[in-house]
């Protein structure tokens, strides 16, 4: 089977957020980071309302709400503002070039502006599927990044990708319902 799409600038964002959201050391980070503001906010309101100081310590109670409730809403906007940035200035160059992949017996051919490489089958490590993309993942840590939106056939590619994690016995992960959160 032989893929021909281009890639723009959303599907590389979209690929950074995805891959963000499944690494826990950034998960734990985002958590530890919403504690620590959260927990600042608590630990300022009870030390003013141990020191008789009302207004600061409803001040900072509320605002240790606002926070608790809020604050993963503008954590969630940041980094993907940062990898959108980050994105601009990577791969700026790829915006709208024609990628072609090629699943043979052996081997994913692909072929794009940055040239031609050949990936043994072994070096697969699985498939996901969200509701817009497919990502091949691979052992070296890099991904090929499918849109959905971009290929004629999506049902006759998922087969062959089912079929194919099921002769190589590597998992194909269904996530459907990904966002990035």
């Amino acid at each position: 089977m032989t893929l021909t799409y281009q890639l723009d600038q959303n599907d590389f964002l979209q690929h950074q957020l995805f891959l963000a959201s499944k690494t826990n050391r950034i998960k734990k980070r985002r958590t530890k980071s919403w504690l620590i503001v959260s927990g600042t906010m608590f630990l300022l309101a009870f030390m003013f309302y141990q020191s008789n100081n009302s207004f600061l310590s409803y001040y900072f109670l509320v605002f240790g709400i606002v926070t608790l409730i809020f604050y993963p809403l503008y954590q969630r906007q940041q980094y993907k503002n940062h990898y959108a940035k980050f994105i601009a200035d990577t791969y700026k160059n790829r915006f709208g070039q024609t990628a072609n992949i090629h699943f043979s017996e052996n081997a994913i051919e692909t072929n794009d502006i940055t040239g031609e490489s050949k990936i043994n089958l072994s070096e697969l490590e699985n498939v996901t599927e969200t509701g817009e993309y497919f990502y091949a993942s691979l052992k070296i840590g890099s991904h090929l990044i499918i849109p959905k939106s971009k290929i004629s056939d999506v049902s006759q590619l998922r087969q062959e990708l089912r079929q194919l994690c099921q002769r190589l016995k590597i998992n194909f992960i269904e996530d459907l319902n990904w966002k990035w959160k």
